[in-house]
C-alpha cells in the first residue's frame, strides 16, 4: 500500500464562457495590440489592431489612460471583473447587459478603492507593503502610482483617480464605448465558435491543471503561473477568440483564469500534436533540450524510472514518490510535454507511461554527437516562442 501523504487539494477546474469575461480578455488584448498597432508584430491577431484603430481618439486616449495606470498585468480592468463575482456559477454565463448594470450600480468610492488595490497588488508583486493614501490630493497618489505607470500620463491619472466620480464615469464610457463599437458584434458572431471550444476543452480536461493547459494549448504552463498554483483553489479556463499564441490569464488568489485560443487548428486538435518518427529521422536540437531538460530534476528521474516497469496512474506515483499532489503533478506535466511520458486514459483515470521511442531517440542524438556525426539543428540555444 502507498504511503499517505498530506498535500493541498487540486484546485477545482471549470470550464465557461461569458461576455465579461470575453470583454475582459478582449480590451486587455487591444490595449496591448494599440502600443504596436503602428508597426509590425505578427504575434498579434489583426482584429486587434483593427479594433484599435476603428476606436475613436478618445477611446483610444482612455484605454491607454484607465489600462495604463496599474501595471504590466492591467489589474484595474481585473478589479473590475472580480467586484461582480464573474467566477461564481450563477455569473458564469453572464451577459454585458448584467455586468454593465452591476458597474453602474456601484458608488463612485468603490471604483477609487479598487484603483487602490490594484497598486497595492502592485506593491506585493515585489515584497512591498503599501496602502493607498489617505487622502484626495493629486500628489499623493502621483507618488503612489508610480509603479504600475506603462502607458498612462501618471500627472492625468493621478487627477483622475482622486475624482472617484470622473474615475467611475470614463471607466463605465470606456467598456460600454469599446462594447458597442467593436466587440457586441464580435462577440455575437464568435459566440457558437467560444461555446464549441469549450465543450472541447471539457471533453480533454486533466485533473492537472498543467495538463490540461498543454492539452488546449500544446504548450507548457509558464513557470511564473505554475509558481502561483500553491494558493489557488478554482482554475477557470476560458476561451478567447483573439488571443493566437499568446498566454493570457488572470491571478486573483485563490482563483486564476487561464484563457486559451478558442480556434482549433484546421484538421487537428488544439493540441500539439505528436511527431511521427521512423527510426531514420531523429530528432532536432529544440526537441533534444527539450527533453534534456524535462530529465533534470532528481523527482522526475525517480518517476521514470517508477514507469520503467509499467504503468501508473497519478495517485500510485504520490504514494511511492513522498512528495505533494501538486508537486507530482507538475513534474508530470513537465515530462508529458516534453513526449517523455505518455497518457492513457481509461474509467475516468488517466495511467502513465514511459514513451519508450522518444528516450531511445534522445539516446540516439547524443550518441550521434558522441561518435563526432552531424546532428540536425545542432545549435542548443534554440528556443521555441509562446
Amino acid at each position: 500500500m502507498g504511503q499517505l501523504v498530506v498535500g493541498r487539494p487540486a484546485p477545482k477546474l471549470v470550464f465557461a464562457v461569458s461576455a465579461p469575461l470575453e470583454l475582459t480578455s478582449s480590451i486587455s488584448l487591444t490595449y496591448r495590440a494599440g502600443a504596436v498597432a503602428d508597426g509590425e508584430h505578427p504575434g498579434f491577431d489583426p482584429w486587434l489592431i483593427d479594433a484599435w484603430r476603428s476606436l475613436p481618439a478618445g477611446l483610444q486616449h482612455d484605454l491607454t489612460l484607465l489600462l495604463g495606470f496599474s501595471g504590466r498585468l492591467l489589474y484595474y480592468i481585473e478589479e473590475l471583473l472580480f467586484s461582480f463575482d464573474a467566477l461564481e456559477p450563477h455569473r458564469l454565463d453572464a451577459t454585458y447587459v448584467e455586468y454593465l448594470d452591476h458597474l453602474q450600480a456601484l458608488p463612485a468610492v468603490a471604483y477609487q478603492a479598487m484603483a487602490g488595490h490594484a497598486l497595492t497588488r502592485i506593491y506585493q508583486d515585489r515584497d512591498l507593503t503599501e496602502l493607498p493614501p489617505d487622502s484626495y490630493d493629486p500628489n499623493d497618489w502621483r507618488m503612489f502610482l508610480r509603479p504600475g505607470i506603462t502607458r498612462a500620463n501618471i500627472d492625468e491619472a493621478a487627477a483622475v483617480v482622486t475624482s472617484p466620480e470622473q474615475l467611475k464615469s470614463r471607466t463605465i464610457a470606456l467598456l460600454d464605448g469599446f462594447w458597442s463599437h467593436v466587440y457586441a458584434a464580435q462577440y455575437e458572431a464568435r459566440r457558437a465558435e467560444l461555446q464549441s471550444a469549450v465543450r472541447h476543452a471539457q471533453s480533454l480536461a486533466h485533473p492537472t491543471v498543467q495538463v490540461t493547459f498543454s492539452e488546449l494549448t500544446g504548450h507548457r504552463l509558464p513557470e511564473e503561473i505554475e509558481r502561483r498554483l500553491d494558493d489557488i483553489e478554482q482554475v477557470v479556463f476560458c476561451p478567447s477568440a483573439h488571443l493566437g499564441s499568446f498566454v493570457q490569464y488572470i491571478h486573483y488568489a485563490p482563483s486564476l483564469i487561464l484563457y486559451f485560443d478558442s480556434r482549433p487548428i484546421p484538421g487537428e486538435r488544439l493540441r500539439r500534436p505528436r511527431s511521427t518518427r521512423v527510426d531514420d529521422e531523429p530528432l532536432d536540437a529544440a526537441e533534444v533540450l527539450e527533453g534534456l531538460r524535462a530529465m533534470s530534476d532528481r523527482s522526475r528521474m525517480k518517476i521514470i524510472d517508477m514507469l520503467r516497469h509499467g504503468e501508473l496512474y497519478a495517485q500510485e506515483v504520490v504514494g511511492r514518490l513522498g512528495i505533494s499532489q501538486s508537486a507530482v503533478s507538475r513534474h508530470l506535466s513537465t515530462l508529458e510535454s516534453a513526449h517523455i511520458i505518455t497518457v492513457r486514459p481509461a474509467n475516468g483515470m488517466k495511467y502513465y507511461a514511459i514513451d519508450r521511442e522518444r528516450l531511445r531517440a534522445l539516446a540516439g542524438y547524443l550518441d550521434r554527437i558522441a561518435d563526432g556525426d552531424d546532428v540536425p539543428g545542432h545549435n542548443l540555444g534554440v528556443t521555441r516562442e509562446i
